[in-house]
């Protein structure tokens, strides 16, 4: 790998010593994946916020930068906090929550806490370099947004952070953000977190290309972050939506490898709930932004739920709402709203092993959960006939 002479610097350890094993980490990581050089980047995200007790070789790291006056060079956010604070089971395994907090501070990241970072507090343009970790995240970054970056992990997504650069290989080079599976649809009924979980499985790691159809931002970042949990998708485009995929031709590098279609029946056949097994309805994950906070709690004015009920916002986005009067009206029917990673919360809170949820990437990583379209998930706490 061929490095610039500041960057040699750093290595050499001229800049102190964490930042030259942060240099070399990053430069190993790059010979790994065949780099010849590193790249400054625009942004970073990090993945690494959950304070489990047992990570100690993450805190003695990230303390050793903090002892050393380490800063982050570029913008960097941070994702969702796990709720650490909801009983006592979860404040002893996130034990080390205030101190991962007090070292991330330190470090002077932006305290967003949400994995949707690019709503509001990291929002990257057509062509940024980024740095990120969090599978949907770096999907919505690559895919909507035309930014380039890899699916870093814990401990990379840091060494970038603090170095402001990443090595060059993956989703930075244009080879390897051409489509490589087409996807026809054959669907009178969208649901778009449905069919990431579906495209997810069956491209496993390659760019799928889905023929036109009008999705909105919000399906779109729950389609992406369902895609990026069941098959470790990066990337995906979207024919005539999508910056990079004008058109079919544009993105594929002479005919697809492959070529798949979706029906309204394999969408329905990922419908693993009944209303009857729930004990308790989950949306949100992604964490929901505002508008679609807005959209759904419409459904929720004078009625009341029949089970537990929960609306996982983005911090941001939970603030905006609760200065509105919906925000009222869906405390009063019951449901509970909380602005951190259902994933590890319900790990550990639930009461019942049965949670049914409209979100593929929930249903994917969190044993003991069923799938249900949004209008499934309505009914089933009881405020949609």
């Amino acid at each position: 790998m061929k490095l610039e002479p500041e960057q040699e610097a750093v290595l050499r350890g001229e800049s102190g010593k964490a930042l030259s094993l942060a240099m070399k980490t990053l430069v190993e990581y790059g010979k790994a994946f065949g780099a010849v050089r590193l790249v400054p980047i625009k942004s970073g995200h990090l993945a690494g916020t959950f304070g489990v007790f047992l990570y100690r070789s993450y805190y003695n790291i990230l303390q050793q930068l903090v002892a050393e006056g380490v800063r982050v060079k570029v913008l960097t956010t941070l994702n969702p906090r796990p709720g650490h604070d909801f009983n006592l089971i979860n404040q002893l395994v996130m034990g080390g929550q205030r101190r991962l907090d007090g070292y991330l501070e330190a470090l002077g990241v932006t305290p967003n806490y949400s994995c949707v970072c690019y709503e509001d507090a990291n929002m990257p343009e057509l062509g940024d370099q980024l740095a990120w970790a969090e599978s949907s995240a770096v999907q919505f970054a690559n895919s909507v947004l035309g930014a380039r970056t890899n699916r870093n992990s814990i401990l990379i997504d840091v060494c970038s952070a603090v170095t402001g650069l990443t090595p060059e290989f993956g989703y930075l080079l244009d080879e390897n953000r051409r489509g490589r599976l087409l996807v026809k649809l054959k669907v009178d009924r969208m649901d778009a977190s449905a069919l990431g979980y579906i495209i997810g499985q069956k491209a496993v790691n390659r760019v799928p290309v889905i023929e036109h159809y009008d999705f909105n931002r919000i399906e779109l970042k729950n389609m992406g972050g369902a895609m990026a949990a069941a098959g470790g998708v990066a990337m995906f485009h979207i024919e005539g939506l999508t910056p990079e995929c004008p058109d079919l031709k544009s993105v594929f590098n002479g005919e697809p490898e492959d070529t798949i279609t979706i029906t309204q029946e394999d969408l329905d056949a990922i419908r693993t709930g009944r209303s009857d097994d729930a004990a308790m309805v989950v949306f949100g994950c992604p964490q929901m932004t505002y508008g679609e906070t807005v959209e759904l709690a419409e459904n929720f004015v004078n009625k009341r739920v029949n089970r537990p009920t929960y609306f996982y916002l983005i911090p941001e986005a939970k603030i905006r709402f609760m200065a509105t009067d919906l925000y009222n009206n869906v405390i009063e029917a019951g449901v509970k709203i909380l602005d951190h990673c259902p994933i590890a919360g319900l790990m550990v809170r639930r009461e019942s092993k049965k949670v049914l949820t409209p979100s593929g990437k929930c249903y994917y990583y969190l044993h003991g959960t069923d799938y249900g379209t949004v209008d499934d998930c309505l009914r089933t706490c009881g405020v949609i006939p």
